[in-house]
């Protein structure tokens, strides 16, 4: 068994097919062999015993049988013998003496082989099988009647079985070239398959698919983020046990069936037709929420498949949620902190020289708009995650030497149930920051920057004016809501206007920009407070 694994599949299978080969051409050959044979000896069987009919019912042989005469025999029987190809032609009398043998000496001796019964009691024609002088030999016995119809005597007429197999000779020549043949066409039909198989296989062994199967399964196994695939038919072909759960699917049930049949709202075939990737997309499976990465699967070149993977949107919410808040805190420590380290080198320039009095009021200034801000955000926005933001990008704005003013009359009371916070803080983030690059891009002496919030009616607005370079030539809104595009210099950029617009598509929102008046853009996003259908 050792010996047999170390073998590689190639030789594994050559020496599979060639013994499969040979073993199944020497079931064919002794079948055959065994048929022929057979059929061979029935037909020397019905030969012989036409031949023996024919004989006892020839009158002379009748008038030596009656006399017991072996001369009146011996020549026209032995003549006759030599013409049909017979090995013996034997007459005996009643009692089974021989009165005529193709070996002289034995005239006039019992018949052997026991067989004689039937014809000299029964008056029977048959075919026997039997052990004689001559050796083993298929015999047409018959009995010979006198005039009266009485029994006289007996007809013998034998061919040897070892003829029978000299004729089968170049029958078992001709299987032996078979065989060869058969084990050369096996052995290069084999190795062919192998090589085919293990560019199927990748050039892996069985027992590493297999391995490498189950390291893949258990893998799968214990991952969170739920994983399903598809084949080129739309056939589910795998999916972990994370999937199932967040999904309520039976795998026994799901798996070689059409996806659609489980989850009717996937849309995963649709990468078969668009052979595109899709990243971070919002799906409803069995009515619940995920976010979504989803490829189509090629193996050279050809489309094989598609695979998808995906998280409950919950705990991505709650990620966000947390990656926010220590985003939001870490960006008002670092603002603050630069800010008060500029506030500090003042008042110790003050200090030296001895201006007490506007030590104090400066340090009173900066309290009384710290403190202003605060209040006022607490009193016009109930969202804790969206005031902290408000608040951090307000000192990053001081920091860069700009001015972030949130309208006095804006106002953000508490969050339909179906609004994500943090899809608000995305949205104003990345509004905010675009604000502040377009206005330092711009190198205006006006470097405000209007923030406007507001939930009356049945749309939450948020609006964002900057006193920047307006929006580019020769690019469509359209084009700039699209991932990859962006005016700015460099990599990693034409990612926020996306993520803005993958958030109001999802809301059932619109988003729009435009140009001032004057100088900068306006951009103004509407989400509707009533959840859309789903």
């Amino acid at each position: 068994m050792i010996q047999w694994q170390k073998l590689n599949f190639r030789r594994r299978l050559l020496i599979i097919m060639t013994m499969s080969g040979l073993l199944e051409l020497l079931i064919l050959s002794a079948l055959g062999f065994s048929y022929i044979k057979k059929w061979e000896s029935q037909d020397l069987g019905e030969k012989a015993i036409g031949v023996a009919e024919y004989i006892a019912k020839t009158p002379s042989i009748i008038t030596a049988v009656e006399q017991k005469d072996p001369q009146l025999l011996a020549e026209g029987i032995e003549r006759f013998r030599r013409a049909i190809g017979a090995a013996f032609i034997v007459i005996g009398d009643h009692n089974g003496i021989r009165l005529a043998h193709p070996i002289a000496e034995r005239v006039g001796l019992p018949m052997r082989g026991g067989d004689n019964i039937r014809a000299l009691t029964e008056g029977k024609s048959y075919i026997s099988y039997a052990q004689g002088s001559m050796g083993h030999s298929v015999r047409g016995k018959t009995a010979v009647f006198d005039s009266r119809g009485e029994i006289i005597g007996v007809v013998s007429v034998g061919y040897l079985l070892t003829g029978i197999h000299d004729k089968l000779l170049p029958f078992l020549t001709f299987l032996l070239a078979m065989a060869i043949v058969v084990v050369g066409a096996n052995g290069l039909l084999a190795n062919l398959l192998a090589k085919r198989f293990q560019r199927t296989l990748l050039g892996f062994e069985p027992e590493e698919i297999g391995r490498l199967y189950a390291e893949k399964d258990a893998t799968m196994s214990t991952l969170r983020e739920g994983v399903l695939s598809i084949d080129n038919q739309g056939i589910l072909r795998s999916i972990n046990r994370s999937a199932c759960g967040m999904l309520s699917v039976d795998a026994a049930r799901a798996l070689n069936r059409p996806l659609s049949e489980s989850l009717p709202e996937s849309s995963l075939e649709r990468l078969l037709l668009t052979r595109q990737s899709e990243h971070d997309i919002e799906l409803y499976f069995n009515s619940r929420v995920v976010i979504a990465n989803r490829e189509p699967l090629f193996q050279n070149g050809v489309l094989i498949g598609a695979v998808s993977s995906f998280r409950l949107k919950d705990e991505i919410t709650e990620l966000n949620r947390q990656l926010s808040q220590v985003t939001q805190y870490a960006e008002l420590l670092r603002a603050q902190t630069h800010e008060h380290r500029n506030k500090l080198n003042t008042i110790a320039g003050l200090v030296q020289l001895g201006a007490y009095k506007d030590v104090f009021k400066l340090i009173g200034q900066e309290n009384q708009h710290y403190e202003a801000l605060i209040k006022f955000l607490r009193g016009a926005i109930e969202e804790p995650l969206i005031a902290g933001l408000l608040l951090g990008k307000s000192e990053r704005a001081r920091e860069l030497g700009l001015q972030l003013v949130i309208d006095s009359e804006s106002c953000l009371s508490a969050l339909s149930e179906h609004i994500v916070p943090e899809d608000l803080v995305t949205i104003l983030g990345n509004l905010i920051d675009n604000a502040f690059d377009a206005t330092l891009a711009s190198h205006s002496t006006d470097t405000f920057i209007h923030l406007h919030l507001s939930d009356y009616g049945n749309d939450l607005i948020l609006e964002v004016e900057d006193s920047g370079i307006g929006l580019p030539e020769g690019i469509s809104q359209h084009d700039l809501l699209q991932r990859g595009v962006s005016t700015k210099a460099g990599d990693n950029h034409g990612v926020g206007l996306y993520l803005i617009n993958q958030i109001v598509s999802r809301y059932n929102g619109q988003c729009m920009m435009e140009d001032r008046e004057s100088v900068g853009t306006r951009m103004t996003i509407f989400l509707p407070k009533i959840a859309p259908m789903r």
